[in-house]
């Protein structure tokens, strides 16, 4: 081979190596941002967390407390039963027992 196609050659070997550590520069400047955004992320998670947790922990501070109600409602029902059996009972037995007479 001549001179001048081995420094042809040559010309083309740089001008392939100078590429390449383009190419490798860009590469590793890619890698640099995929950790930054996987770090980002990491991030963004763990605040959307400590959101949530804060959140719910506010929503149990707001919520009223039910119990009162509760209480209240139940006391009326209680209530409402007694009722309810002082006047049925004396009705289902008048029932049973007209209905044991026409049979006898």
């Amino acid at each position: 081979m001549s001179e001048e196609g081995l420094a042809a050659v040559e010309t083309r070997l740089t001008s392939v190596e100078r590429r390449l550590a383009s190419v490798d520069t860009r590469l590793i400047s890619i890698e640099l941002k995929q950790d930054d955004l996987h770090r980002e992320i990491h991030d963004l998670r763990h605040d959307m967390h400590v959101l949530h947790e804060d959140t719910i922990s506010n929503i149990r501070v707001l919520a009223p407390d039910f119990a009162p109600i509760r209480r209240e409602f139940t006391a009326a029902d209680s209530s409402l039963r007694e009722d309810i059996d002082r006047r049925l009972i004396p009705l289902e037995a008048i029932a049973r027992k007209r209905h044991r007479r026409p049979g006898r």
